[in-house]
């Protein structure tokens, strides 16, 4: 994720922390420090002011770092959350306001149906 033209935000070699890389310094800064858990999916924010991210496991979370301090906060629980998984992986995405966004597997029984009215 590029969240400025001059870094870089990816995963260490562990998967368990974020790594932004400077591409003007040439240094990389841990913004996370290293979880328990690895890190499946992380998304940058609307505002390009935090990286989103969900770790995995039994008690995965869904969490974020905020990009100008480091400050890594738990936004939501994920354990009993039964989440579409791709590929080995639970993608995560940002709305607007900055809530977290998951794709719920409901199963083959349950049946929804979304009705949108554009202005």
């Amino acid at each position: 994720m590029w969240p400025s033209q001059d870094i870089l935000i990816g995963l260490n070699d562990k998967f368990t922390s974020l790594v932004a890389f400077n591409l003007k310094t040439r240094q990389s800064t841990s913004l996370t420090p290293d979880l328990p858990n690895p890190i499946e999916h992380w998304m940058l924010s609307p505002d390009g002011k935090y990286m989103y991210f969900s770790t995995a496991g039994a008690e995965s979370k869904a969490m974020r770092v905020r990009i100008a301090d480091h400050h890594v906060e738990t936004i939501v629980g994920l354990k009993d959350f039964h989440r579409v998984v791709n590929d080995g992986n639970t993608q995560i995405n940002v709305a607007p306001d900055g809530s977290p966004i998951f794709t719920r597997d409901t199963g083959y029984q349950e049946i929804y149906a979304l009705n949108l009215h554009w202005p």
